[in-house]
């Protein structure tokens, strides 16, 4: 090579050259994938406004062929229509600016994007539903979607945080932020390996991502979903205490539902039935004794007047025929904070009826009202939307919108509360059922996100979903 100078300088050009080509090669695919991790792309800037993109506007167009499952293909769409909005005025889908570039695909699955204000949603999905699809169960009956329905992920850990899933509380629940405790995970029977925060900064590494309904704000959403995380609308409350008009424009934001409701991904719930190991034998003579002990007829504790559902109106009409005491802010006296327990047992000693009365009549909606007080010896009286046989034993309460009118209601239990059993008769399912205040969605959620057996998807309507699917209504007199 001495003897040839110039080829040797040649060479090592050549050398150089390729290098520099593999080295460029490689950044640019390296920038590629970023491109799903970083918002590099087109924003819409505009006041107030969250901008939607429907996946189905499009989804034809980007359907690939699906004549090879494991062929990866590569597209560009770039849909670009001139903006006209004034300032309050929320665009139409028709109106939205879409730029996805080089978007990898794969067993003919689509990445698709969605720019809410400033933030943006990066994810692969296979299929678009109404809700993230989940095997079904029957919980106490009621057949609905659930994350325990298959056998515990493989991930999930009971004496370690190995490979823990990070959850992040992007709002706080009505001020407060240790509505999920984490300490909650030890009592999970499989899963604990779960892991809370509220540090912000840790958006990028958390799993999942929950937003209280009555705390988010449209101008405080996170920059980006990442293509890994399942973003969670959490609600105890119901539609008519919990809806806000944003949630129209929040199409495709939400992966997963946590509601009292039980089509939700995970139900979150103010109590459950227990079936006893054995029966349990009932000491009627002692509750006999105890029922003539009992010098008032129906008490009802209530702290909110009026309310949505017509509860108000359905006890004035219900005072007119039968004795009931109001106690709380909306009757003689209040209950003092941490004294519940104590206040129920009065009640419990002193009255035949409670009056646990929901404030608005939605599809699965129960509280803690009825769960509580199957715990006493006093007879729930419910008013609500649900069915009631579904959640807890049947002859265990009575029910008011069973009945004709307030009047008839009154007759009803003019006659119990004098026959002891009657009486009787409604705690008889303490045989074979106890009642718990059990609430199992931290264990749910953090087998759900361990699970590799989901489909990615998302609500397409929350709104909908929400609000008009769970069928509230108010009470009206006949």
């Amino acid at each position: 090579m001495d003897k040839f100078p110039i080829l040797k300088r040649l060479c090592k050009r050549l050398y150089l050259l390729s290098t520099i080509i593999v080295a460029a090669i490689i950044f640019t695919l390296y920038l590629k994938s970023e491109n799903y991790l970083h918002i590099n792309d087109v924003y819409i800037q505009h006041d107030n406004a969250i901008p939607t993109i429907d996946p189905y506007l499009y989804k034809a167009r980007n359907r690939i062929s699906e004549a090879s499952a494991n062929s990866n293909t590569s597209l560009e769409i770039k849909e670009r229509h001139q903006i006209n909005t004034s300032k309050n005025v929320f665009p139409n889908t028709s109106e939205m600016t879409l730029l996805i570039v080089n978007s990898s695909i794969t067993n003919s699955s689509y990445y698709h994007e969605t720019n809410h204000n400033n933030t943006k949603y990066i994810r692969s999905s296979i299929d678009l539903n109404n809700s993230t699809y989940l095997p079904s169960r029957d919980i106490n009956g009621t057949h609905t979607t659930s994350p325990m329905a298959k056998p515990v992920p493989e991930t999930c850990q009971k004496f370690s945080m190995k490979g823990a899933k990070l959850i992040l509380l992007w709002t706080p629940f009505f001020g407060g932020w240790d509505y999920f405790p984490q300490g909650n995970f030890q009592f999970c029977s499989h899963c604990r390996n779960c892991r809370i925060t509220t540090d912000r900064s840790e958006l990028r590494k958390s799993d999942g991502i929950i937003f209280h309904a009555r705390d988010i704000l449209l101008f405080d959403l996170p920059p980006v979903r990442y293509p890994h995380q399942r973003w969670i609308f959490y609600s105890l409350e119901s539609p008519p205490y919990s809806d806000y008009p944003g949630l129209e424009h929040m199409r495709n934001m939400f992966n997963w539902t946590m509601t009292y409701r039980t089509d939700s991904d995970i139900v979150s719930r103010y109590g459950a039935i227990v079936r006893n190991t054995q029966p349990k034998q009932i000491d009627l003579q002692s509750l006999q004794k105890y029922f003539e002990k009992k010098s008032r007829s129906v008490v009802w504790m209530t702290s909110h007047c009026p309310t949505y559902g017509g509860r108000d109106e359905y006890v004035a009409k219900l005072r007119k025929y039968i004795e009931v005491d109001v106690y709380g802010t909306c009757g003689t006296s209040v209950c003092p904070p941490g004294d519940t327990e104590k206040c129920l047992q009065e009640y419990a000693d002193k009255y035949k009826f409670f009056l646990a009365f929901e404030n608005t009549i939605c599809k699965d909606y129960i509280t803690e009202k009825l769960f509580r007080n199957l715990n006493y010896d006093i007879i729930p009286v419910v008013f609500g939307g649900a069915d009631y046989d579904k959640f807890v034993p049947p002859n265990s309460y009575i029910d008011a919108l069973s009945f004709q009118s307030p009047k008839h209601l009154a007759l009803f239990l003019s006659g119990v509360g004098n026959d002891f059993e009657l009486y009787s008769n409604y705690f008889k399912w303490r045989e074979n059922y106890s009642i718990g205040i059990i609430n199992r969605k931290e264990c749910d959620l953090c087998t759900n996100l361990h699970r590799k057996d989901l489909k990615p998807s998302s609500y397409s309507d929350l709104r909908k979903w929400w609000v008009t699917d769970s069928q509230c209504r108010a009470w009206k007199p006949k």
